[in-house]
């Protein structure tokens, strides 16, 4: 098979499992020979920057090997990807490369299993062959899809730390439809003894948490915030938020690490795709924030830095986002919303969107795609935010790749 085939018939794959994912890994591990055995695993959920924390970790880990007497290796499992699927398994902060890609799936997609594994199963499947394979001892793993049921809730090796980033509604069909609920959901990745980290959010949600840590005989270490004099590889300011969640899980693993490797960690962490400044002239920043909670640290974070702003907004969302409470969020700070289609079957279409948006007396306008939406914001000579789905977000930056 080709690297192109290889793709192609794991993204056909369900998206959604018949099964529980975390028993779908369970059998593929078990199946593999457990290629996860004797891994220091970090484990990451959360509504919003689980993905940050996980670049600013394996930065700051990365960092710390190449200070160390004995060098290792860090192995990052991320989703979704934004233009490519090997974004998704790194180590040291290179992509597997297509022909492993190739190898290992063609190998992964003739197994045998009783349960019917998703196209997510068959990446994380992937990443831990891969990162046996490379001698990772390190794996920062973010979760896909809540906790409890997660895939990557069914390895068998337990995690050196647990941390939740934040909680909000999101996947309510799937993770419940209270804040209560989805911490729930969420803390089921914490294991017994294994130190939990969350980040800071609403109180209903972390005495979830704290519950859980306490009954599980968990050391709890809630995070503050990074010191504004600390400089950050990502920009935004609920990005020190993020970073303090990253620094108390490296101060939680069997590890020497000082101040200067940290700060040298967090100057040099890369996240493509969130509050990423693209161009200066015209200024475009773009952030996959895609749902309310994440939209509210947006638009916190562009007050922050540009207090005497109004912007114009490129925005595409899937159908199933509550896109009215997104727009309604970012409302006082724009002065108009150009919608743009996202390449996706559960895409919510750009001219509903904009009529949705104009019901709302926000003014908004359907482009037909994200070139034509960026000509027309560039007339008004302002900031311009993109923002929305992060299959949308990865278009975005591949598009500017390609004019660069």
């Amino acid at each position: 098979m080709t690297y192109e085939q290889v793709v192609n018939t794991i993204d056909n794959k369900r998206r959604f499992g018949k099964a529980c994912g975390r028993d779908v890994t369970l059998e593929f591990m078990e199946a593999l020979g457990h290629p996860e055995s004797g891994m220091h695993i970090i484990h990451i959920a959360g509504t919003n920057g689980k993905g940050s924390v996980a670049a600013f970790v394996s930065s700051i880990l990365q960092a710390a090997s190449f200070s160390s007497e004995k060098p290792f290796k860090v192995g990052l499992f991320t989703s979704p990807h934004l233009i490519d699927y090997t974004e998704r398994i790194q180590v040291n902060g290179k992509q597997i490369s297509r022909a492993d890609v190739t190898r290992i799936g063609s190998e992964l997609l003739k197994t045998n299993l009783k349960l019917e594994p998703t196209m997510f199963d068959y990446w994380l499947a992937m990443a831990m062959v891969h990162f046996k394979e490379q001698q990772v001892e390190y794996v920062v793993l973010e979760t896909g899809l809540g906790g409890t049921k997660d895939s990557t809730n069914g390895l068998s090796q337990l995690p050196e730390v647990c941390a939740i980033t934040s909680i909000g509604l999101e996947h309510t069909a799937y993770l419940g439809n209270t804040v209560e609920a989805i911490a729930g959901e969420k803390a089921g990745i914490i294991k017994a003894g294994v130190p939990v980290v969350i980040g800071q959010m609403a109180s209903n949600a972390a005495d979830v948490i704290r519950r859980k840590a306490k009954e599980l005989g968990c050391k709890l270490i809630e995070a503050d915030t990074v010191d504004k004099a600390v400089k950050l590889g990502l920009f935004g300011g609920y990005q020190r938020k993020n970073a303090a969640v990253a620094v108390e899980i490296v101060r939680c693993l069997d590890i020497n690490v000082d101040e200067q490797t940290i700060e040298k960690g967090l100057a040099e962490a890369v996240w493509p795709g969130r509050m990423h400044i693209i161009s200066h002239e015209p200024f475009v920043l773009i952030d996959g924030a895609h749902n309310p909670s994440g939209v509210q640290a947006l638009k916190d974070s562009l007050i922050s830095e540009f207090p005497k702003d109004k912007f114009s907004f490129i925005m595409a969302v899937m159908a199933d986002k509550d896109y009215l409470e997104m727009a309604e969020i970012i409302k006082p700070i724009a002065n108009r919303i150009y919608t743009v289609t996202v390449d996706s079957d559960r895409a919510m279409q750009a001219k509903a969107l904009a009529k949705a948006l104009e019901d709302k007396e926000i003014q908004s306008f359907a482009c037909g795609d994200y070139n034509s939406a960026l000509d027309n914001a560039k007339k008004h000579q302002e900031k311009i935010i993109v923002l929305g789905s992060l299959y949308f977000i990865g278009e975005v930056l591949e598009i500017s790749d390609d004019k660069n």
